[in-house]
């Protein structure tokens, strides 16, 4: 398919394929993945109550980075309902091509959102709100709940609700015992935490009994903490999702002992710090630090001052803009569309960066692997590297001295430092086409 003819249709297309995507998934069954902990639990304890197949409490499309229309058909083959947290349709560089859509396009774009609300709403036990924002759509359960008291929605799915008003917060801390999260910004005036629980619980009074809340909501510095009571160990009993939606402006501090972390359309000082899982960036601005001790980091649209560090995964970024700190302990680094300064450094992997645009220090190093660097032609750097053998393509325009273990002198004008530290493995140093 030519760019030429990609419209609003496509768009269109992908939002149906959704929907029908969503509704089959409903019908299918699914077991989910216990650890090896739960899954002994529970052949020693059967609950009267089978956990269903559910979606989870948030889903975002995003139509800004879609790769390709056919990737829609892989919707109608998933047959676990938790996938659906990776969903992401893609059709590439789309934000190109569509331009300001006129009003009866707009018109029809309505029209197939509310029909991916009906047809999520035949789904028991909850009502989804579908909204259209920056070329994304945000798709979250609007549980029918009292406030703040956990209720059992359908046959062993537990919830917990609250809202709030956001006026008078400048900075929230989200502390877990155990858990995944999911964190979307918006330009509400009202926040909304929600927990989600399934697994081995008879009836809601036994979280309200074992799973402890402290909140204070109503504060500059607001406060959700949620762990476990006494010597409960929930976290090998129930799956627990907790998703937070508040203004992206807020300053937010999130910990979790056990599980992963997305975030998505934040734009302030984020701070995002998990024991054990991975971390998913989407559309992050501002300053932001990620830090998992044993996970993988994965970005998209990420700009600012960011800080990214794992204890054994991989990180990998698509479209940074800003000053980028990546590092990790035994995983590959990998950056795609950089624009600015980076250091990155791994100690057990390779590293590759293609860069756009460089605004400053590039520093890259592994212990023991590869590091393949396409850079701009006319990038003005100050280069040392070294390898065990260490190639620069002779498309640069370069002064200096070279081996074939040592690189030193300058490209071009040579005011930016550019330095590479590769004690076992190759360098190559590319243009970038």
């Amino acid at each position: 398919m030519s760019t030429s003819k990609i419209s609003w249709e496509i768009v269109l297309a992908g939002l149906t394929f959704a929907g029908i995507g969503i509704y089959l998934l409903n019908h299918t069954s699914s077991t989910r993945n216990y650890s090896s902990k739960t899954k002994a639990w529970h052949s020693e304890h059967k609950t009267h109550k089978p956990e269903p197949p559910a979606l989870p409490g948030s889903i975002v499309i995003d139509l800004q980075n879609l790769d390709n229309l056919k990737n829609l058909e892989d919707l109608k083959k998933l047959k676990d309902l938790d996938k659906l947290k990776d969903i992401e349709i893609k059709l590439k560089n789309l934000d190109k091509v569509i331009k300001e859509p006129k009003n009866q396009a707009r018109e029809k774009v309505d029209q197939r959102l509310q029909q991916l609300e009906t047809e999520l709403q035949k789904i028991g036990g909850s009502d989804y709100k579908v909204k259209l924002q920056n070329k994304k759509v945000y798709i979250n359960k609007d549980y029918n709940v009292h406030e703040a008291t956990w209720t059992e929605v359908n046959a062993g799915v537990y919830v917990f609700k609250e809202s709030f008003p956001v006026s008078n917060i400048k900075s929230m801390d989200l502390n877990l015992g155990f858990g995944n999260v999911n964190i979307v910004g918006g330009s509400s005036q009202n926040g909304n935490i929600t927990l989600r629980a399934t697994g081995s619980v008879d009836n809601p009074g036994v979280l309200s009994k074992e799973l402890v809340i402290q909140k204070k909501l109503n504060t500059a510095n607001a406060l959700f903490d949620i762990h476990s009571a006494g010597n409960a160990n929930l976290s090998d009993q129930i799956n627990l999702e907790t998703t937070l939606t508040i203004p992206k402006n807020i300053q937010i501090n999130v910990k979790t002992a056990g599980g992963h972390i997305s975030a998505d359309n934040l734009g302030s000082y984020q701070v995002l710090k998990t024991a054990g899982g991975h971390i998913s960036l989407d559309d992050i601005r501002g300053k932001t630090v990620a830090r998992t001790e044993g996970g993988h980091i994965s970005g998209d649209q990420l700009s600012g001052d960011v800080s990214l560090s794992t204890g054994g995964g991989h990180i990998r970024i698509d479209h940074f803009q800003g000053t980028l700190t990546a590092q990790t302990a035994g995983g590959h680094i990998e950056i795609q569309d950089g624009r600015g300064s980076i250091n990155a450094k791994t100690s057990g992997g390779n590293i590759s960066a293609s860069m756009s645009q460089v605004d400053g220090p590039l520093k890259f190093s592994t212990s023991a692997g590869n590091i393949t660097l396409f850079l701009p032609r006319s990038i003005s750097a100050n280069l040392n590297a070294s390898g065990s053998t260490v190639t620069l393509s002779d498309e640069f325009s370069f002064k200096g001295t070279q081996n074939k273990r040592h690189i030193t002198g300058r490209i071009n004008d040579g005011t930016t430092p550019l330095v590479i530290d590769c004690n076992y493995g190759n360098v190559n140093i590319n243009p970038k086409q």
